[in-house]
């Protein structure tokens, strides 16, 4: 009896010891959930960081720290983290589909397609899984392979607006631009509070010849009146105005972008050709030789790089 009452104590001590770790395991999860949404992710990290060391094999600390880090941008920790996650539980969706979009990040297109490829018995029924994919595709400039994939995330969930987007940006690439435009149509219909949305249809309509121009001068408004400082939307809107012909209206906004950004050279050749058309010659002059001598950097700067694995940057998913 009395080794009875024993082991009865030490199983007792060992299921209050564990649910001791549980509740300090919830406690740092609850934390750090409520320090990412008040947008404290460093101290998030931070409470996430410690409690990996006091509970090594928690799937549920790596994935949320994973996550944290993904916000961050910190990419290369998001993939140490999350594949831990994974390592530990293997059919967990959600941490193996985020692992692949922080390859992706890190810009291991490669691996990020491997790994998808050996998760796919498990996820492949998933619209994400394909827009993964497709992106890993996209990424590494594969528009090919990354259409179809695209195309099946569309069919498997109509509402995935990014493998909408992505699909519509395959299709241009191929040039069929007003297929693109009409994809986009109704992406701006569905979510009209998108700007880039907006810019991106205007893109497409300016492809298609000028009688499109009044359209993509609206969708430029639309898209102005969402994000009136964004330099995206500010270059779509200065191209549609000069390919309308109004060069003065287009003028402002060129000269803006290359004052916060000097080295853009698509917005130098804009400057030269509407000063020319100004008549304003010795400023159309400056900016031809602000773009030859872009063209004479960038030549250098597109030198082939080290070989593969040799830059100190694994492949990014």
């Amino acid at each position: 009896m009395a080794t009875f009452a024993a082991l009865r104590y030490i199983l007792l001590g060992f299921a209050l010891g564990l649910s001791s770790a549980q509740a300090s395991e919830q406690t740092a999860l609850d934390k750090a959930a409520a320090l990412v949404h008040a947008g404290k992710l460093r101290q998030a990290e931070t409470v996430l960081r410690a409690a990996t060391q006091a509970n090594p094999n928690s799937e549920a600390v790596h994935a949320a720290l994973g996550r944290v880090l993904f916000k961050r941008q910190r990419y290369e920790d998001a993939v140490q983290e999350l594949g831990l996650a994974v390592q530990i539980n293997p059919n967990s969706r959600e941490n193996s589909l985020l692992l692949s979009e922080a390859l992706i990040g890190w810009e291991h297109f490669g691996v990020a397609v491997d790994f998808l490829h050996a998760v796919e018995d498990k996820f492949g029924t998933y619209p994400e899984f394909h827009y993964d994919l497709g992106l890993a595709y996209y990424s590494e400039n594969k528009i090919k392979e990354a259409k179809p994939e695209f195309q099946e995330a569309v069919r498997l969930a109509h509402s995935l607006d990014r493998a909408q987007f992505l699909l519509a940006a395959c299709i241009a690439t191929q040039g069929d631009y007003a297929q693109a435009a009409d994809i986009f149509r109704k992406l701006v219909k569905d979510h009209p509070t998108n700007a880039t949305y907006w810019a991106t249809l205007a893109q497409m309509l300016t492809h298609l010849g000028s009688e499109n121009l009044p359209e993509a001068a609206a969708a430029c408004r639309r898209a102005r009146a969402l994000k009136p400082h964004d330099p995206h939307v500010l270059y779509v809107t200065a191209t549609v105005l000069m390919q309308s012909g109004d060069f003065a209206g287009a003028r402002p906004l060129f000269e803006h972008l290359v004052s916060l950004n000097p080295k853009e050279m698509s917005a130098h050749i804009a400057l030269a050709r509407i000063y020319a058309r100004l008549g304003e010659r010795e400023r159309a002059r400056k900016e031809t030789q602000i773009v030859n001598q872009l063209e004479t950097g960038q030549t250098s700067h597109n030198a082939p790089g080290p070989p593969e694995g040799q830059n100190g940057n694994p492949e990014q998913h």
